[in-house]
């Protein structure tokens, strides 16, 4: 007797269901990869704004750590030490500057504050700075850093 099983390869079935799936696995490849180059972007810009923010955090722990005390204004958007070192933010041109140094650019906002505390029976005088560096909204550097001036 004749064997009456069919040996015509792959089926209709078989072919859509691997069509499907092939479909499935390039479009996650795709979104994966899309969202990893996306984000290549991001870091790149982002170290571009970092170096501004590491000028303006290095120029500051040195006259911090330099001074007893600070003066902060937050309407004029100044900081004075009691060495006479000025730290400045002009809007128009979005920079900070150290005197007359500029050391830090597109900065976008700028606030400062200052507050003496006591631990301990030392007097402490504390200087906060709320800095925004960047060009657009994904590629900001936005930090709040408070820092300690000189107390011994």
């Amino acid at each position: 007797m004749k064997n009456l099983k069919s040996e015509k390869g792959i089926t209709l079935i078989e072919l859509i269901v691997y069509v499907l799936v092939m479909t499935i696995v390039v479009g996650i490849m795709a979104g994966v990869s899309n969202f990893f180059y996306d984000n290549l972007w991001v870091v790149k810009d982002g170290a571009k704004y970092a170096g501004e923010f590491d000028k303006l955090n290095s120029n500051l722990i040195v006259d911090v750590k330099a001074n007893k005390h600070v003066v902060a204004n937050n309407i004029d958007k100044t900081i004075i030490f009691e060495d006479g070192t000025t730290y400045k933010y002009n809007e128009q041109d979005e920079g900070i500057y150290r005197g007359k140094n500029k050391i830090a650019a597109n900065v976008k906002a700028f606030s400062v504050s200052n507050k003496t505390i006591i631990i301990n029976n030392v007097e402490k005088d504390i200087l906060t700075i709320k800095v925004i560096i960047g060009n657009s909204s994904k590629n900001l550097i936005n930090k709040q850093i408070d820092y300690t001036l000189k107390y011994w």
